[in-house]
């Protein structure tokens, strides 16, 4: 019997020290679309922004809805050459910040677009032992649908 609590406190241990470890994801992908950046670029943006009809603004800051909560975003961009932006989310229940970044290579026919999406967890446990078990299943959700735009 005493095995089995022996074995039962080391499985608690290694969890609680896993879930206390959560730090941050991240998730990249890549992928070639055939219209113009500043269709790509217009596209993306309205997906945070509905309705809105041009490019992002450096330090702009709105309020919208993201995966049913209620969230400030803010954008960031530079006009380096190939075109870069991302948007900061906060205010999501479980999430500290969530970032998406994007930067725009012309190819022959089309752009080629860089995704990625960073996450971290607020500090409180539930918070992260959510994260352990959903943080990659949730930005790959984002991805998806950022992908499914075009």
């Amino acid at each position: 019997m005493i095995w089995y609590l022996r074995v039962f406190g080391v499985f608690v241990l290694v969890f609680a020290v896993a879930v206390t470890r959560q730090s941050e994801t991240r998730v990249e992908r890549t992928w070639d679309v055939s219209i113009k950046p500043e269709q790509v670029q217009k596209i993306l943006y309205e997906s945070f922004q509905p309705k809105s009809f041009r490019t992002p603004v450096t330090g702009e800051s709105w309020e919208s809805k993201v995966m049913g909560e209620p969230v400030k975003s803010t954008t960031t961009k530079t006009n380096l050459q190939p075109p870069e932006f991302q948007v900061s989310m906060e205010g999501f229940k479980h999430y500290r910040i969530l970032k998406e970044s994007y930067r725009l290579e012309s190819i022959q026919n089309g752009v080629r677009i860089f995704g990625t999406w960073e996450a971290e967890p607020n500090p409180n446990s539930l918070s992260k032992l959510l994260f352990l078990f959903f943080s990659n299943a949730d930005l790959n959700h984002i991805a998806d649908g950022k992908q499914k735009l075009f």
